[in-house]
């Protein structure tokens, strides 16, 4: 079975990786905290600068519940893509599971692709995952009906929070900073990648971490 990628963790593994480059650009003040994979050594995970990643957002046939997870992705989408100054990521909405890098859905409801391969081996209020190729140092698709796809990353709201919109921004915002690679949590209080931190804002920590990690070479592709 793929070893997975999921939320924060890069599964401990024998994996021959180039060091981290020297940040290229001075960070907004803040301090970054670590956004590396806890492999041995650190490992980066993160999209190759200009790409536009594109979610899928699966709402499910409750027309209400749709709008909910769909607001709450656009809203977070700008907040990443403002911490940015040089457009080194966009997001864009998928309008099939065809064109998706990402899949967002509600947990409890039917996964939009194959999870048998790789499941998550936990659940939480919002979690995403993926399964790494280490020796290639990509990104293995999920299947889609038992098909190809190119759907790299599985992201889920659980779906208990569908009834508060705001709760469900916050965890959104929260697990598109792991989809862009930042691997661990963050240490402060006020950081929307704390864990289960009440923020609505991306803080200044938040904003120099994303943008030291576009500023380092990463050692695994999505």
């Amino acid at each position: 079975m793929p070893r997975k990628v999921r939320g924060l963790l890069l599964p401990l593994a024998a994996l021959a990786v180039a060091a981290c480059d020297a940040p290229t650009f001075p960070a907004e003040d803040g301090g970054a905290y670590d956004f590396t994979f806890e492999t041995d050594p650190p490992s980066v995970m993160r999209w190759p600068a200009g790409t536009t990643i594109r979610i899928y957002v699966a709402g499910g046939q409750d027309a209400t519940r749709a709008v909910v997870l769909r607001d709450a992705f656009l809203e977070a989408a700008a907040k990443w893509e403002s911490a940015v100054l040089f457009g080194e990521y966009r997001f864009a909405e998928a309008a099939s599971l065809a064109e998706a890098d990402v899949v967002l859905f509600w947990w409890g409801d039917s996964p939009p692709v194959d999870l048998e391969d790789c499941p998550p081996e936990r659940i939480a209020d919002g979690l995403t995952w993926s399964c790494p190729d280490l020796a290639q140092r990509r990104l293995i698709p999920f299947p889609v009906n038992g098909q190809p796809s190119r759907v790299r990353m599985a992201m889920y709201i659980l779906g208990s929070h569908a009834a508060q919109p705001e709760n469900v921004k916050r965890l959104v915002l929260h697990e598109l900073g792991h989809v862009l690679g930042i691997g661990r949590h963050a240490p402060g209080a006020a950081d929307v990648m704390a864990p289960h931190a009440p923020v609505d804002e991306l803080s200044p920590a938040d904003r120099a971490t994303v943008q030291v990690l576009y500023h380092v070479a990463p050692d695994i592709l999505p």
